[in-house]
């Protein structure tokens, strides 16, 4: 549950954590989403104008472009704030420090769904570990556990556990530049408008179909929901938010 932030937070214990970052699935995330809102070639009712020529390998800058949009300072003062006033969040984040996290982890990359839904991504020129490593470059995941300075302490929000913590990210977001840049970028970028319509492409269904109905992955997210982790009702919000109904 969220806890309420009426109080100044206890002084709280040392724990021993390896080095903290971002999961490994935020990309992979963020991708189902944008593939759920394809529909065969359209998305938002715009026409995804067909590429003849080979990509330039140029998408990884576009979705830099993307991350760039993305006020990092802000989502991690705002992930600070909930680590320490929001008993669910704390105990969550905790949990990532675990051997128990870590090892679902590495059976969810592990799982031959994955591996051939990752492949897949490669070969159409999304790299996971590169987008990754870019979003843990931006963000100093330590930062959420040290004490909270005035800017962090002066936020005053009333905190709603870890979906909350979503939603309240997703606000932080400028949805108007970056709608605005995903249609700059269909219309501009060879690489980006190829990208988009080989993820409305059949055989991408079928890798996305075979992902999806994997029983493991459902055990393992299901462990994960136990932990607050609510992948499934994560990946409703996003979608909720990049529903753009004014389209």
């Amino acid at each position: 549950m969220g806890g309420n932030i009426a109080h100044e937070p206890s002084t709280r214990r040392t724990i021993s954590r390896p080095q903290w970052t971002l999961p490994s699935a935020v990309p992979l995330l963020l991708l189902l989403v944008l593939a759920m809102l394809i529909e065969r070639g359209q998305i938002f009712g715009y026409h995804i104008r067909h590429i003849e020529e080979e990509p330039s390998h140029q998408l990884q800058q576009d979705l830099m472009d993307f991350i760039d949009l993305v006020p990092f300072e802000d989502v991690q003062r705002l992930m600070q704030y909930y680590y320490h006033h929001d008993v669910e969040v704390e105990s969550a984040f905790d949990y990532v420090s675990t051997e128990d996290y870590t090892q679902i982890r590495l059976d969810i990359v592990n799982l031959g769904e994955v591996r051939s839904f990752r492949r897949y991504l490669d070969s159409i020129g999304f790299s996971v570990e590169k987008v990754w490593a870019e979003l843990n470059k931006r963000f100093d995941a330590d930062d959420i556990f040290a004490e909270p300075d005035e800017a962090s302490r002066s936020l005053n929000l009333t905190t709603r556990g870890l979906n909350g913590l979503v939603d309240d990210i997703l606000a932080l977001l400028p949805q108007d530049e970056i709608i605005l840049l995903f249609f700059d970028k269909l219309e501009t970028s060879n690489d980006f408008s190829f990208f988009f319509e080989q993820i409305g492409s059949g055989e991408f269904e079928n890798v996305l179909n075979t992902l999806q109905s994997s029983q493991q992955l459902r055990i393992l997210l299901w462990r994960l929901q136990r932990h607050g982790f609510d992948i499934p009702g994560w990946i409703q919000l996003v979608q909720k938010y990049f529903s753009f109904s004014s389209f």
